[in-house]
């Protein structure tokens, strides 16, 4: 994997003592997930393909996991920004397996069924949402951000060559690799959207 459960930390903190067993195995599932949905399966297997122990060959996968400073157009003008990779502190991967991973832990299967895990004593139980709203908006920024009047257009991937352009300035997964779009002719990239409190 490009990433491990030093990654948790912060506001994406895991307690590990409890989880180390389950953390792995969502890190194995939602990482393949997010970079299948941000790369397409095609360009997701040759990343994998061209790495040893998770560390690339090729400059164009190091430059994606690694990071690289780009030149990215924006209304015209030219700036250079850093994305931070794949394998950054700040990880779009981190991100998005810590979201799965709360989602799915809110609850727990038991004899009966499925039920909240019981509250130790001092301890109030508070829903999830509003923190996983705030690690869903962070991981946007990170994967990439288009905006919700796309939605029924970019409703499915789209083909990195079909991508009409950018929509920030964010040094963003979207924003390098649609820069960068001549060396990963096989991108497909799957929008993500906004996601808050009430479901929408």
């Amino acid at each position: 994997m490009f990433i491990d459960s030093t990654y948790f930390v912060g506001e994406i903190a895991i307690p590990q003592a409890a989880n180390d067993t389950a953390l792995a195995q969502a890190i194995t599932q939602y990482e393949k997930e997010i970079l299948i949905s941000l790369l397409g399966y095609k360009l997701y297997s040759l990343l994998i393909a061209d790495c040893t122990n998770y560390v690339p060959a090729s400059q164009i996968y190091l430059d994606l996991v690694n990071g690289v400073e780009f030149d990215h157009v924006f209304n015209g003008e030219t700036i250079t920004l850093k994305w931070e990779g794949l394998k950054s502190l700040q990880s779009l991967i981190a991100y998005y397996v810590f979201y799965k991973f709360v989602e799915r832990d809110v609850t727990r299967l038991y004899g009966t069924g499925i039920s909240q895990a019981t509250v130790k004593d001092g301890w109030e139980r508070v829903s999830p949402i509003n923190k996983l709203c705030a690690v869903w908006k962070r991981m946007r920024e990170l994967y990439g951000k288009i905006p919700p009047e796309y939605k029924p257009i970019y409703s499915r991937p789209v083909t990195g060559s079909n991508l009409p352009c950018v929509f920030n300035c964010d040094a963003s997964a979207y924003n390098f690799l649609f820069a960068n779009k001549a060396d990963y002719p096989d991108w497909i990239f799957t929008p993500l959207w906004n996601i808050n409190a009430f479901g929408i």
